[in-house]
């Protein structure tokens, strides 16, 4: 049986695309099949529509991956806590770690294209070079910010490599506890 296509104007679908509708049913995609299997073309397929209209509200590919990181790490800092700034630092990479997991895929694009940050993201970093800059270790530069940064970085990509993982929050923050104790001079976790 051959496919009846028609020519003109395509039937209007019954939702009104935006751009936000097309970031809402975008990230589900790349957060199961990463970046790769995300195109303007599946999304249209999702949406009842054409890739042009896709194309048309969300931009670029780029731009599309750029605001998909932005819904999926915003407000990432809204809920902090802690004053001393190892209880403070161990709060922001905790909660970094739930939205980098259940992002993952999308994070390794971040990390293939640093451009795709969004401004939450730059300011999970510049709060915890706060925090960093107050400890006893402290190296008054960015070196303990990076090592914290790339060690949620490896543990999110580890933890998120196969379906029987055994690593946890817990184990990360473990790790955590255990850097930004040594960064304080102190012996014992907290």
């Amino acid at each position: 049986m051959t496919k009846v296509v028609s020519v003109g104007r395509p039937v209007k679908s019954s939702q009104k695309l935006s751009k936000q509708l097309i970031l809402r049913t975008a990230l589900p995609i790349v957060q199961k099949g990463g970046v790769e299997g995300l195109s303007f073309r599946v999304l249209a397929e999702q949406l009842g529509v054409t890739p042009m209209a896709v194309t048309y509200h969300a931009g670029s590919k780029k731009q599309l991956l750029s605001d998909l990181v932005e819904l999926a790490f915003e407000g990432v800092l809204d809920d902090i806590e802690g004053d001393p700034p190892i209880k403070r630092a161990s709060s922001i990479l905790a909660t970094y770690y739930g939205y980098a997991l259940k992002n993952a895929k999308l994070l390794r694009a971040i990390l293939n294209d640093v451009t795709l940050m969004s401004e939450d993201l730059v300011r999970v970093a510049v709060e915890l070079k706060t925090c960093t800059d107050q400890l006893k270790n402290s190296d008054g530069g960015d070196v303990l910010v990076h090592l914290l940064i790339d060690y949620a970085h490896g543990f999110v990509l580890s933890a998120s490599s196969g379906e029987n993982n055994p690593l946890t929050i817990d184990d990360f923050l473990r790790g955590v506890d255990w850097i930004l104790n040594q960064a304080a001079g102190m012996d014992e976790a907290i």
